[in-house]
C-alpha cells in the first residue's frame, strides 16, 4: 500500500495557551491550542461550540467533528496517550502505564512516533478504546459507585443523564444501564474510531449533553462540579463503546493508556546575563538542597561586582518551597541569578548504578552540554564544598581546546601508586594510559562546545549504563576525556581531610611526591574546600575544616530547621536507647580498634587493606 492509499488518521490533543506543556505533532497527531478553559481560538476558523468551560476538551472534539475531514478520528490528552507499541506494556490497576516524563524517547517507546505503525494498527479496527479499568480491583463497586464517590460531583446528575438517554436516545438505554451498574470503566474520553462511528458518537454525545444543560441549573456548582458535562462525557463514551461492542459487527480493540506525571517542556537555557556571564551549574536532590545552600551562599558572598553569576541547579521534582529558599540567597544581588532545571526526562529510561552514598544526581552533569547549548563553557560544582574565592577567576582560566579543566585527585593517585592493589586491578581493565592523571569531578570547567561536537547526551548516558563504574560518572569522564584535561591548581578543589589519622590522609601520602607537594601547598591557601568523602561537616561539626561550612550554613534559610531536626533525631535515639536499655560503653570505638588491631601488627595491615577497598568507594 502506498502512502497515498493509507487512511487519513487524525488524533488530537488539547493544550491551553501558556501552559508550556510538551507538544507532540506529526502527520497523525495534532495539537489544538485553546485560548483558555472555554473556547477554541477563533483563528482556527470554522464552527465552534461557543459554550462555557463545562465542556472542557469536548469543545475541541466538537470543533474537529464540524471542521476536519479524515478517515479515522482520535483524541488523547496532553498527558495521556494511547500506546501503539508493538508489544503489550504492563499497566497498573487503573489501566495506566506510568512514565515520569514525556519526551521524544518515551514517546518513541510507546510507538506514537512511528506513523506507519500507528496507521497499520488503527486501520485494523473500527474503534479503539483505552484498556478498561476493572473496578473490582479498586475500592469502587461499579461505574455508578465511582461517580457517586467522586469529590464535588453530584450523583443526581448521572441519574439525570440516564433518564435523558432513555428519552432522547433509547437504543442506547439498555447498554447505558448495564455499563453504569457494571465494573468495567473506560476513562478520559480517549479513543480512535472510523468516521461513520465518530459521527454517530458525536450526535449521541452532544444531544445528551445539550439536553442536560437545559434541564440542570449549575449556577451554584463549584468550579469542579461546573465541569459536570465533561465528566458525563467520559461515561457517555463508555456507554457508546459498550453499545458498539454489543452489536457484534464492528472490530474493536483496547490498548494501554500511558500517563505522564510531568508534562512541562524543558527548553534549552539562555544565559541570564548578556555580558560578563559566569554560568555555574549544580546537581542536587531536594534533600541535599539544605547543604547546597551553604555552597551557593559561600559562592555569592565571595563573588565580585564586576561579573554576573548565572547559577542553575539541575534537579528533579523540587518543591516550590525548596526553590523559594534557595532563590532567597540571591534576593539582594542584582548580578546573581538562580534558576532550576528539571532533568528527569533525560533519565526516565535509564537504570544507572547508584552507590549507597552517591545518588542519581551525580549523572546530571552528563546532560549539561545539551541543556546548555547556548553556552560554550560552564563551571560545574558539587554541592558538598565551600567557596572561599571569586569563582569568576576559575571561569576565566583558558583551558584551550581541552574537554575539561579539573584538579587531579590526589587520593586516586595514592591508591594507584601503591596504596591499594585492588584499585590498580580495577582501572587497568579500562585500558587507560596513565591512571595517575585521573581527576576529581567535583569542580570542572566544561568545554561544552567541544563536548557537544564529539558526544551526544544519549551516548554519554548509554556509556554510563553499560559500564560497571566504581566511581560512576567520574570514571566515565576520566576514561572518555583522557589526555585532554587541563590541569587546574589544587587550590580549586582541595579535599578537606576530616581527620589527619583517617584513610584519606594516609592514602594521600602514596601519591607521587610532586602531586603531594602541590596538595599540601593548597592546604595553606585554598579557594574551594571539598568535603569529598562520606564524612560531612554537617554530621560532625568537630571535623577538620568544618568551621568553613558552618560559617555560611548558619546564614541560610535551612539552618534552624536542620538544628531542630538533629535535636529530634538525637531525642529519638536516646528514647530508643532507654527503651532497649542499651548499655553505654565508656571505651569509644576507636579505642577498641587500637586494642584489637595495634599499630604495626600483621592483623592491622590485613584489616586496612580490606577497609581501604570499601572506604575508597566514596568519591567526592
Amino acid at each position: 500500500m502506498t502512502k497515498k492509499e493509507q487512511p487519513i488518521v487524525k488524533i488530537f490533543a488539547t493544550h491551553t495557551i501558556g501552559s508550556n506543556n510538551y507538544v507532540f505533532e506529526n502527520d497523525i497527531f495534532k495539537a489544538v491550542i485553546k485560548k483558555n478553559d472555554s473556547y477554541i481560538p477563533k483563528e482556527y476558523g470554522g464552527i465552534n461550540l461557543d459554550i462555557n468551560s463545562a465542556y472542557c476538551e469536548l469543545t475541541t472534539q466538537y470543533w474537529v467533528w464540524k471542521n476536519i475531514d479524515a478517515d479515522y478520528y482520535g483524541f488523547i490528552h496532553y498527558r495521556r496517550f494511547l500506546s501503539f507499541a508493538d508489544k503489550k506494556i504492563e499497566t497498573n490497576d487503573w489501566g495506566n502505564v506510568i512514565y515520569d516524563y514525556i519526551s521524544d524517547d518515551t514517546l518513541e517507546r510507546i510507538g506514537v512516533k512511528n506513523e506507519d505503525q500507528v496507521r497499520k494498527i488503527v486501520s485494523k479496527y473500527d474503534i479503539i478504546a483505552p484498556k478498561h479499568v476493572d473496578l473490582e480491583k479498586t475500592e469502587f463497586k461499579s461505574v455508578y459507585d465511582h461517580y457517586k464517590k467522586a469529590p464535588k460531583l453530584h450523583i443526581e446528575d448521572l441519574e439525570l443523564m440516564l433518564s435523558i438517554i432513555k428519552k432522547k436516545a433509547p437504543k442506547y438505554y439498555q447498554c447505558a444501564k448495564d455499563y453504569i451498574s457494571g465494573n468495567k470503566c473506560y476513562l478520559c474520553n480517549i479513543f480512535v474510531m472510523k468516521k461513520e462511528l465518530f459521527d454517530e458518537y458525536n450526535n449521541f454525545l452532544f444531544t445528551i449533553l445539550q439536553e442536560f444543560n437545559c434541564e440542570r441549573d449549575m449556577s451554584e456548582y463549584s468550579t469542579e462540579a461546573y465541569r459536570t458535562p465533561a465528566h458525563l462525557g467520559e461515561r457517555l463514551f463508555g456507554i457508546f463503546y459498550t453499545y458498539i461492542v454489543s452489536l457484534g459487527k464492528y472490530k474493536t480493540c483496547e490498548r494501554e493508556m500511558v500517563y505522564f506525571k510531568h508534562t512541562k517542556q524543558q527548553l534549552n537555557l539562555d544565559p541570564s546575563f548578556s555580558e560578563n556571564n559566569v554560568p555555574i551549574i549544580f546537581a542536587c536532590s531536594e534533600y541535599y538542597a539544605k547543604f547546597c545552600s551553604a555552597t551557593i551562599y559561600s559562592l555569592i558572598q565571595n563573588s565580585s561586582s564586576d561579573h554576573n553569576y548565572d547559577i542553575i541547579i539541575l534537579c528533579k521534582d523540587y518543591s516550590n518551597n525548596a526553590k523559594s529558599r534557595i532563590s532567597s540567597l540571591a534576593s539582594n544581588r542584582n548580578n546573581v541569578s538562580i534558576r532550576f532545571y528539571d532533568v528527569g526526562m533525560f533519565f526516565d529510561s535509564y537504570s544507572l548504578y547508584e552507590s549507597p552514598t552517591i545518588g542519581i544526581e551525580t549523572y546530571y552533569r552528563l546532560v549539561i552540554p545539551e541543556v546548555f547549548n547556548k553556552y560554550d563553557k560552564v563551571l560545574y560544582l558539587d554541592c558538598d564544598l565551600i567557596v572561599e574565592d571569586d569563582v569568576s577567576k576559575l571561569f576565566d582560566i583558558d583551558i584551550g581546546n581541552c574537554f575539561l579543566g579539573a584538579v587531579r585527585d590526589v587520593t586516586f593517585q595514592g591508591n594507584l601508586n601503591g596504596g591499594n592493589d585492588d584499585f590498580i586491578i580495577y582501572y587497568k581493565k579500562f585500558g587507560c594510559k596513565d591512571y595517575k592523571n585521573f581527576f576529581n569531578a567535583g569542580v570542572l570547567i566544561m568545554n561544552t562546545k567541544r563536548i557537544r561536537e564529539n558526544y551526544s547526551t544519549r551516548y554519554l548516558l548509554d556509556f554510563a549504563q553499560q559500564g560497571a563504574f566504581k566511581f560512576q560518572d567520574q570514571d566515565l569522564l576520566n576514561i572518555l576525556f583522557e589526555g585532554e584535561i587541563f590541569e587546574l591548581d589544587y587550590k580549586w578543589n582541595f579535599f578537606g581531610d576530616p581527620d589527619e589519622n583517617m584513610y584519606r590522609s594516609w592514602i594521600n601520602t602514596f601519591a607521587p611526591k610532586d602531586s603531594y607537594k602541590k596538595y599540601i601547598e593548597a592546604r595553606k591557601d585554598f579557594s574551594i574546600i571539598h568535603y569529598a568523602g562520606n564524612e560531612k561537616p554537617w554530621w560532625d561539626p568537630k571535623q577538620q575544616y568544618a568551621e568553613y561550612f558552618w560559617k555560611y550554613f548558619r546564614e541560610t534559610p535551612y539552618y534552624e530547621e536542620f538544628l531542630i531536626d538533629r535535636m529530634h533525631d538525637i531525642s529519638i535515639f536516646n528514647d530508643n536507647r532507654r527503651d532497649k536499655k542499651v548499655e553505654i560503653k565508656s571505651e569509644p570505638p576507636k579505642g577498641k580498634f587500637l586494642r584489637l588491631l595495634p599499630r604495626g601488627s600483621k592483623r592491622r595491615e590485613v584489616a586496612k587493606k580490606i577497609a581501604y577497598f570499601f572506604m575508597g568507594k566514596s568519591k567526592g
